[in-house]
């Protein structure tokens, strides 16, 4: 048996519909899912009041690595949007050795806000929105990219990644500490480096055409939520029923 550990997407109620397209696929002789009741907040998403994205990324981690390791099987992580963050995260630190007793045999990241440039299945120089969070090559990880999709693949020199940085810490709840953030980051001069020359109207143009483009996508278009019904590129399969395909491959 193993055990398929997901996080839901921000906002998704549980267990998390996207990755119920996924899960219901799975040979339930074989795999067991365990959903992680992690925050799934962005700031005022789903509620006006809720916790930020990093905050509910620091209380979800502990849930996911305690969940893996208090399991009796061998772990694939499953996660959608910012569940696929977290799930990344946690992934990435185990790839890294940081938690040896931990027994993962899998990852798989639909619409991952951190996929690295060769996981973000967009044009060369696209990456997550957040930026690039490689995972190392301990287990298989999949990485599940509409190009369309700007959570995922994302320009690299998209200003819609100023508005991610700004954001990350952004609470109605908690202003003061969305605005020592935000100090902090200019200190540290933690943002993405996101070149604009000022000097090209026609350049600055297109970006901001782009840009647009991509917002709307997510925001009226369905690019960030059609992995159930749009197909995986070169298959017959959907994003979603690709990804159930190799998970039901992995054996014990």
């Amino acid at each position: 048996m193993i055990t398929v550990v997901e996080c839901r997407g921000i906002g998704e109620r549980v267990p998390s519909p996207m990755l119920s397209n996924v899960t219901r696929l799975l040979d339930p002789a074989r795999f067991r899912v365990v959903g992680v009741p992690w925050l799934a907040s962005y700031g005022p998403v789903p509620l006006p009041l809720g916790p930020s994205f990093d905050e509910s990324l620091r209380h979800g981690r502990p849930l996911v690595i305690d969940a893996i390791r208090r399991d009796p099987n061998p772990v694939i992580l499953l996660g959608y949007s910012g569940g696929a963050g977290l799930a990344g995260d946690v992934a990435a630190e185990i790839a890294r050795g940081e938690h040896p007793d931990l027994d993962v045999r899998g990852v798989g990241l639909i619409s991952d806000p951190c996929a690295p440039w060769y996981g973000s299945s967009g044009e060369i120089g696209s990456h997550g929105i957040t930026g690039p969070r490689p995972i190392l090559r301990a287990f298989p990880r999949w990485w599940i990219s509409d190009p369309a999709d700007v959570i995922c693949c994302c320009p690299g020199d998209s200003p819609l990644r100023t508005i991610a940085d700004q954001t990350a810490s952004m609470s109605l709840a908690n202003l003061i500490g969305w605005g020592a953030d935000l100090t902090r980051r200019l200190l540290v001069k933690e943002w993405q480096d996101v070149a604009i020359d000022w000097r090209n109207r026609d350049a600055v143009r297109a970006l901001y055409t782009q840009a647009r483009h991509d917002a709307e996508g997510y925001l009226s278009r369905g690019d960030h939520t059609s992995y159930a019904t749009r197909l995986y590129p070169g298959s017959t399969r959907t994003y979603c029923e690709w990804l159930a395909d190799r998970i039901n491959e992995i054996r014990e």
